[in-house]
């Protein structure tokens, strides 16, 4: 009874020093955990990490078509597009987009350009708010070709497939908006033959 009455003796001056140790062994692990959640909160995220978007891009374009030997040329112009885009991840997503690349007045006549553009998005983060996006796609575009009576140039209309690329910068300016900035390639099939229109935009980006 007395061995008993010692051990229970024992086991009751221990119990405080147990609690104690348990109570700053879980202190630690909150510590510890908001110590990662800040520190996980810190690190980069993706910039414009919003599922789905809608932009509208302004900005001027070049035409690459020839402007033939009779009349003055003109190449560049207005460029606009309007676009929405679903990501499926971070990093990787799909984008629609009607493109208008103005006109070219060339041959005594203008040219125009404009169509419907499918691209697959690659996204990267540089900085907190800041990110690099490059686009790779297929553009169904149209064209019509106006021309002097004496141009050396076939007037006509035009329409088919044809490559687009793109790359561009994004920040992040608020948790809906992004600014872009934008370089965009895309190849054109022209009463002429095939060429290349380009593109150098800025744009704002709605993130829902």
């Amino acid at each position: 009874a007395v061995r008993i009455a010692q051990l229970a003796f024992a086991f009751a001056l221990s119990t405080p020093a147990w609690a104690q140790a348990e109570a700053n062994s879980v202190l630690m692990d909150d510590t510890g955990t908001a110590g990662a959640s800040a520190e996980s909160s810190g690190s980069l995220k993706t910039p414009g990490s919003g599922r789905n978007l809608l932009g509208l891009n302004g900005g001027q374009s070049n035409f690459h078509a020839p402007c033939g030997s009779v009349y003055t040329c003109d190449d560049t112009d207005n460029y606009w597009s309007l676009y929405g885009r679903s990501m499926a991840s971070d990093y990787w997503g799909t984008e629609l987009a009607y493109i208008d690349m103005g006109r070219m007045d060339r041959a005594g006549g203008t040219t125009r350009a404009y169509g419907l553009n499918v691209s697959l998005i690659g996204k990267m983060p540089i900085a907190q708010s800041l990110g690099l996006f490059g686009k790779v796609g297929a553009l169904y575009g149209r064209t019509r070709t106006s021309t002097g009576t004496s141009a050396d140039i076939t007037s006509g209309n035009e329409s088919g497939f044809g490559l687009s690329l793109g790359a561009g910068l994004s920040w992040d300016f608020s948790p809906q908006m992004s600014a872009v900035l934008e370089w965009d390639h895309y190849s054109f099939r022209f009463s002429s033959g095939r060429d290349q229109v380009h593109a150098t935009s800025v744009g704002l980006q709605y993130k829902f």
